[in-house]
């Protein structure tokens, strides 16, 4: 039977597997992680390999695989007599349990404590984490992180954050959804919207995305590139990067350039108390251009009743329906 998770056997895949092994490497300098980074940028197929040489690596040190608890099994299994002396059985025991330890820390990454960040004001937030990594929260965005001695990971909840990703011999998990994105040192940005699609933008370094779902798929992503990971799992073909667009959150104006009416809505939501919903399903593919101070609701709802014959509605709990006139 073939073995689908083995190795390829080709050169690129080999110079790959040699950089996740130099970069586990107590001794690794900050030059040999540079020259990675730039190894890694030059060619969305080291990308690829690289992704596939971590992941067999993390298999490979699964607890079933670990050397020292497989040599302490073998330890205590070849000296039968040791029941009749309770010392050296002591010992081998306590051998047995320190090499269960290290098996179990190796595979559970030492159970780094889980960190909750939240920004639940209305402007973005920058927060340092504990690996040195540099993220800007937007408004109403929450995420988790576990940094590891193995590995570090993130997930984003909800919301959208920017993550400028601390350079280290251990790779960065970023989950958002259905999605996984990997690297090593980039910042990019990811949004989850809220119908369950990831935004994923790339303003340096160089980035994997996985999928999960019915259509899971697996695409690299350039700087200045900007992709969707729809809920299916399906990855739309990466375009250019809306440097206005990327940037504005961060400096609190929120930039609309043929976005979905929906998407515009709920980015607006973020910063108001007063939530809008889009009640009309004509209006679901309402393109919207334009640029609006974050927070400024009263603009947009003008803008669109003015340039796109939406009209507002109050509920009794105070959300605003949109709706087309008729």
């Amino acid at each position: 039977m073939m073995d689908h998770d083995a190795p390829r056997p080709d050169p690129l895949f080999a110079q790959a597997a040699a950089w996740v092994a130099r970069l586990e490497a107590a001794d690794c300098t900050r030059a040999e992680r540079e020259a990675f980074e730039d190894w890694l940028a030059a060619d969305p197929a080291r990308v690829r390999a690289w992704a596939e040489a971590e992941r067999l690596h993390a298999r490979a040190a699964a607890l079933r695989e670990d050397p020292w608890l497989r040599a302490g099994a073998r330890r205590v299994v070849r000296r039968p007599p040791l029941y009749r002396r309770p010392l050296f059985g002591a010992a081998a025991a306590a051998a047995l349990c320190v090499a269960v330890g290290v098996g179990w820390a190796w595979t559970s990454d030492g159970n780094p404590t889980l960190h909750t960040y939240v920004n639940g004001g209305t402007a973005p937030q920058r927060q340092v984490l504990e690996d040195g990594s540099v993220v800007v929260l937007d408004a109403r965005t929450t995420l988790t992180a576990r940094f590891g001695w193995r590995r570090r990971s993130i997930e984003l909840q909800q919301g959208r954050m920017q993550l400028q990703v601390a350079p280290a011999r251990q790779a960065m998990r970023v989950e958002a959804g259905n999605s996984t994105l990997r690297d090593i040192g980039t910042t990019f940005q990811v949004e989850r919207l809220d119908d369950g699609r990831i935004d994923v933008a790339l303003l340096e370094g160089a980035l994997e995305i996985d999928s999960r779902g019915a259509e899971g798929m697996r695409r690299p992503l350039r700087p200045g590139q900007q992709l969707q990971v729809q809920p299916s799992g399906r990855i739309a073909p990466p375009h250019p990067l809306s440097l206005p667009q990327a940037e504005g959150w961060l400096q609190g104006r929120l930039v609309f350039d043929a976005t979905p009416l929906p998407v515009a809505i709920a980015r607006m939501n973020r910063y108001t108390p007063t939530r809008v919903v889009v009640d009309d399903p004509a209006l679901s593919a309402l393109a919207v251009s334009g640029t609006f101070g974050a927070g400024d609701q009263a603009a947009l709802l003008s803008a669109l009743e003015e340039g796109w014959s939406i009209t507002r509605h109050a509920r009794a709990d105070g959300t605003l329906e949109l709706r087309g006139k008729r």
